[in-house]
């Protein structure tokens, strides 16, 4: 039986459910055993909750001041079912009420986990204060470019990157208009808002 260890100390969700369905899908059809090791309840209710989801067999330990997962897997994980045209509009550089430093955290994290997707979202729709999101200076680069290399297509509007001054510093996707933005909304299969 194949046996991997996931050390996800120190590493803030959605890390650890990630890195370990990454580690399930490495053990393939043979199945095998994971161990991760996480630092907090909600790091092991996450890994919970997405290895109950696959039917998987989980016992959570504390050692110290940390837990260990073991899960066992004895078949192939499901992959999900894709999205029908899913597009999501990225209407303001961060994610949720509050505090604007924690929104620009979650929504860098939102996006990260966004490439970690079976199938990736099929169009990013960036307007308003999410312009900056695209441009040169913007954090969530790498993590855009990886999925516009899944084929995500990317387009920021550009009476917004006008306004904000920006339209030079673009560094990803297309330049589009409002119109064109409410139509790949109108087609799309499902639309998300952030």
């Amino acid at each position: 039986m194949e046996k991997i260890e996931v050390n996800a100390l120190g590493k803030p969700c959605p890390l650890p459910v990630i890195e370990t369905k990454k580690a399930i899908r490495q053990l393939g059809d043979t199945g095998g055993q994971v161990t991760v090791l996480v630092d907090n309840d909600v790091a092991v209710k996450n890994v919970t909750k997405m290895v109950n989801a696959n039917h998987y067999q989980i016992d959570a330990q504390p050692v110290g001041e940390n837990f260990q997962l073991a899960i066992t897997v004895t078949q192939p994980m499901a992959t999900q079912e894709p999205h029908a045209g899913l597009v999501i509009a990225f209407g303001r550089n961060v994610l949720g009420e509050g505090d604007p430093k924690l929104g620009q955290i979650l929504l860098k994290s939102y996006i990260y986990s966004l490439t970690e997707l079976d199938t990736p979202p099929e169009h990013l729709l960036f307007f308003n204060s999410g312009a900056h999101l695209t441009s040169q200076d913007s954090g969530v680069l790498d993590d855009l470019h990886t999925l516009e290399d899944k084929g995500s297509q990317i387009s920021t509007c550009g009476t917004c990157l006008d306004f904000y001054n920006i339209k030079d510093q673009l560094a990803i996707g297309e330049i589009t208009n409002m119109y064109a933005i409410v139509e790949a909304m109108d087609q799309a299969g499902k639309v998300v808002t952030i």
